[in-house]
């Protein structure tokens, strides 16, 4: 049986160093500059938090940042790093995706009465309410 060798470093290693580069520079670091502060929906004294930080980038573009996790039950959870977008409305959107897709309710695993109670509660406030989902106000950096 032959087996196929895949090469550590080669012309696939320069093509992510460089992007990534491109990432930290037109992204990350922008974002982390212009931060509007970390947004945070918690429940049950945080047995489970989705937060996220939006950020105008300078080529008009914006960027978003997400943690969503149980701090109970299994302590299931997901971040991701910057992301861009064209608007900050896609980013809320991009939020509330990845929170609600997070928080569902899936009966074929097993989550401590807390985290249940917790999850329920969560997608509550995920839901769009009579004037669509309210974000939470932000928990500005210190400097």
């Amino acid at each position: 049986m032959d087996t196929i060798e895949i090469p550590i470093f080669g012309p696939g290693i320069e093509v992510r160093q460089t992007n990534f580069k491109l990432w930290v520079e037109n992204v990350r670091d922008p974002a982390n500059e212009s931060s509007e502060g970390v947004r945070k929906l918690s429940v049950v004294n945080d047995a489970a938090v989705a937060q996220y930080e939006i950020a105008p980038l300078p080529n008009e573009r914006w960027a978003i940042s997400i943690c969503c996790s149980y701090e109970c039950g299994n302590y299931s959870g997901l971040c991701s790093p910057w992301t861009d977008f064209s608007s900050r409305e896609e980013c809320v959107e991009h939020f509330l995706r990845t929170a609600r897709r997070h928080f569902r309710p899936l009966g074929c695993r097993e989550i401590t009465s807390l985290q249940q109670q917790a999850q329920k509660e969560m997608v509550r406030q995920l839901a769009d309410g009579l004037f669509g989902f309210i974000e939470p106000t932000p928990q500005l950096n210190s400097p």
